[in-house]
């Protein structure tokens, strides 16, 4: 069984900190574990080290690939058969959720004065 070492080694100084000490740092002696690499990751990743773009993307072109990303024209608007107006599917019309809710605070209001 191997004993586990705590070798404390030094660090060389930076060469842009001329003022830095060395330090001591703690390392742990594990056995090392080397899996093969396939040939094909090491392609991938000199792949993915390069993927930037080799020239600059013009107004046009930039303006041409967003062209399809506007808001979309709305399917659900219908009229409303109360008041006529236009609504969204489901909902109530401004106008009407407006109505509705003036003569139910207006009730609420006599339900108070009668009450007091």
């Amino acid at each position: 069984m191997a004993s586990l070492a705590l070798p404390f080694r030094t660090l060389r100084p930076r060469p842009l900190l001329a003022l830095s000490l060395p330090l001591p740092t703690l390392r742990l002696a594990l056995p090392t574990l080397t899996l093969p690499v396939p040939s094909l990751l090491g392609d991938l990743w000199e792949g993915i080290l390069r993927a930037v773009p080799k020239k600059k993307v013009s107004h046009s072109r930039k303006a041409m690939r967003s062209a399809g990303k506007g808001p979309k024209d709305r399917k659900d608007i219908v009229h409303c058969p109360a008041t006529g107006a236009p609504k969204r599917a489901h909902h109530l019309s401004p106008e009407l959720y407006h109505e509705i809710t003036r003569e139910w605070k207006a009730s609420q209001r006599a339900a108070e004065g009668g009450a007091a």
